[in-house]
């Protein structure tokens, strides 16, 4: 659910929440990042009527442009050590579970405060921040059933 492409307003999604981002002022200033109401939809935002021949045009168009991309890019592979650290016996397989989901939680908490000042996130960082919903769910369901045990 997180759109990293601003819209025509400069209107970002992060999770379920939209946000202005953060931008400098000509004099030097900071301008804060704002959070933008559920179902408000400024102005520049409102999709003209377009005839649907242009649509189709437009759609033909993007599908060409597509596709020249994907002749251009060209998968490339990065080499990571592998280190694995050293497995810790004094915990339950459930606390780890939760620590490893907190872990995850942080991570997506610094993509997401990343997207709202306006930095740009590849594939994999968009696909971890579309997965925070449910990983904070899960992490709910596992710290009340560790609670009532």
């Amino acid at each position: 659910m997180t759109d990293p492409n601003p819209t025509d307003a400069g209107i970002i999604t992060v999770g379920e929440e939209r946000w202005i981002p953060g931008s400098r002022r000509a004099d030097g200033s900071y301008r804060p990042a704002r959070k933008v109401r559920a179902g408000f939809t400024p102005l520049e935002d409102v999709q003209r009527y377009a005839s649907p021949k242009a649509r189709q045009q437009a759609e033909q168009e993007q599908q060409s442009q597509l596709q020249i991309q994907q002749q251009q890019q060209k998968p490339t592979k990065e080499a990571k050590p592998h280190s694995q650290p050293a497995p810790s016996t004094d915990s339950s397989p459930e606390e780890r579970k939760i620590r490893n989901l907190q872990k995850k939680i942080r991570q997506i908490e610094e993509l997401e405060q990343k997207l709202i000042k306006g930095e740009q996130l590849n594939d994999d960082q968009r696909g971890k921040v579309k997965k925070g919903k449910a990983l904070r769910d899960e992490l709910a369901k596992l710290l009340s059933s560790s609670a009532t045990a």
